[in-house]
């Protein structure tokens, strides 16, 4: 594993690395409390999720869209344990549990000197997808956004990284695909694509779940400059602690596609998975702060 993480980050995380020499099925008793406390009594960023559902969900009842509330904060304890658990995990017990159906599709694209681009959501564990340079031969390449608490940030570089995997913070991204290819590495970015983009990067805006919602150029941009191959990481939630994962095909044709046409089909790839299971997106994430209006000229704020 990559070391990350100082003297003092350790001595802090202590507690949690303690906690995750438990076995997962005990560690699933912690994620019940914590999500009645994160519900129930802390009501952690309950209108944002209320809000979220909906205006996503607008032809539910109230009664169904609480129910998928409910789980989905249920789901977002289990998620934080999960994620935690990596600290002492056996590789062994990662590949039970975090399943990948096709890696032959990566190989073969490895083997035919292929770039690929994978487009990831906020769905499911994303985060045991820490096993995949393990699987496959590529370059893995992942961006990611720093933390403001900067020793989770060390810590998830530190667990990101475990299987050989480049963390590389977004605006680095450009350049760490330019001194790939310099030096003749076959290389798979994995993007994060449905968050919320930065102010300067809002010149795309769709609807996504029945709302105006700006979107990530990033997918679009990078696979028409490199021409590769773009993926979307399919991550299933089988049951509690067990995902089924797969490589979906969005594109293999990015130049030809029209502009801004595989980040329109990336979000709407992303929008049918969470439609057929809602709970397991992160509904906590202000995804809609921006408002098209904001943007338009003349636009001065209320």
């Amino acid at each position: 594993m990559r070391q990350v993480l100082t003297g003092t980050d350790k001595i802090k995380l202590f507690p949690l690395w303690l906690i995750t020499l438990l076995p997962l099925r005990i560690l699933y008793i912690f994620s019940d409390f914590l999500y009645l406390l994160a519900y129930y009594l802390v009501r952690y960023r309950r209108k944002v999720v209320y809000e979220n559902l909906k205006n996503s969900f607008p032809e539910k009842s109230d009664q169904e869209r609480k129910k998928i509330e409910r789980k989905f904060y249920r789901y977002l304890a289990e998620y934080f344990i999960e994620s935690l658990y990596i600290l002492n995990m056996s590789t062994e017990e990662l590949l039970r549990r975090f399943s990948l159906k096709n890696p032959e599709v990566m190989i073969e694209k490895y083997n035919s000197g292929k770039d690929i681009i994978v487009g990831l959501a906020h769905y499911g564990n994303w985060e045991w997808g820490t096993i995949l340079p393990y699987l496959v031969p590529h370059k893995f390449i992942a961006v990611y956004r720093p933390l403001s608490n900067k020793v989770f940030d060390r810590l998830f570089i530190q667990l990101r990284s475990k299987y050989g995997g480049h963390i590389v913070p977004i605006k680095s991204t450009l350049r760490s695909l330019v001194e790939a290819r310099k030096k003749g590495e076959t290389f798979a970015l994995y993007l994060l694509g449905d968050q919320r983009p930065i102010r300067e990067d809002l010149g795309f805006w769709t609807t996504f779940l029945g709302q105006e919602t700006p979107v990530i150029t990033g997918i679009d941009r990078l696979s028409r400059k490199f021409d590769t191959q773009v993926y979307y990481l399919q991550v299933k939630r089988v049951r509690r602690g067990y995902y089924s994962v797969s490589y979906e095909l969005i594109t293999d044709k990015p130049t030809e596609e029209k502009e801004m046409g595989v980040a329109e089909k990336f979000i709407r790839k992303v929008e049918s998975v969470i439609k057929e299971e809602p709970a397991y997106w992160f509904w906590s994430h202000k995804r809609w702060r921006y408002s098209p209006e904001e943007y338009k000229p003349g636009y001065k704020g209320s």
